[in-house]
């Protein structure tokens, strides 16, 4: 994918924003593509394939919003985004009559980065298309696990007590530093949604916890 965007827009700048989203996981790459894309500028674009129904009926996409390109397929992927910053407009993408079915990151959605990357206007890539697939409502859930073992949920604020795993969080602080040791504890996260950490540990291990688990609220 790399080597296709490079070759339509050689001047491009690559930037990997994350290789650890988990396989299939529509929801945590949701969160993954409105995390790493928030701070980009305008005109910045931005490729991102978590793709378990590749090949079938779903759209492929190039959209515009908050300023910045997003391309990718039409499965939720870019639902938080959306719901962060607003759609400008959206256009759906033809497939690639030449290109491998199984591979439409390569050959559908990286041609296209690239061509937005070189400045072709987004229209010119495909017609008109209703915003895009949000993601189902399945309640309060574990949307990430950083690399600290921190939990963020898809809840914001005000701060709340919860379960995850049948583990009770009922502590709360406004940085790491307040918190006690050894016990899980909310907050709000960087990016405005509350999370769950234990101070200098991993809470995901001592909670047993994951993406895509289910919080319920106390």
């Amino acid at each position: 994918m790399k080597a296709v965007v490079l070759a339509g827009c050689p001047n491009a700048t690559l930037v990997d924003v994350s290789h650890e989203v988990p396989r299939f996981d529509v929801s945590a790459g949701a969160f993954m593509v409105f995390a790493g894309t928030r701070h980009f500028g305008p005109g910045s674009v931005h490729l991102a394939v978590v793709d378990p129904g590749v090949g079938s009926s779903r759209r492929r996409l190039a959209i515009r919003a908050g300023g910045r390109f997003y391309v990718g397929p039409d499965n939720g992927l870019f639902a938080i985004v959306l719901e962060e910053v607003g759609m400008q407009h959206a256009v759906e993408l033809a497939p690639n009559p030449g290109g491998a079915p199984t591979f439409e990151g390569r050959d559908v959605f990286a041609p296209a980065a690239a061509a937005l990357a070189s400045g072709v206007p987004l229209e010119s890539l495909g017609h008109s298309t209703p915003p895009p697939t949000m993601l189902e409502d399945r309640g309060p859930r574990v949307l990430w696990t950083d690399g600290f073992g921190n939990l963020v949920t898809n809840l914001k604020p005000p701060v709340r007590p919860m379960r995850i795993h049948n583990h009770y969080i009922t502590n709360s602080a406004t940085t790491y530093a307040e918190a006690k040791p050894n016990e899980p504890f909310v907050y709000v996260g960087s990016m405005g949604y509350l999370e769950v950490g234990i101070r200098e540990a991993r809470a995901d291990r001592v909670l047993g916890a994951r993406s895509g688990m289910k919080v319920e609220l106390l």
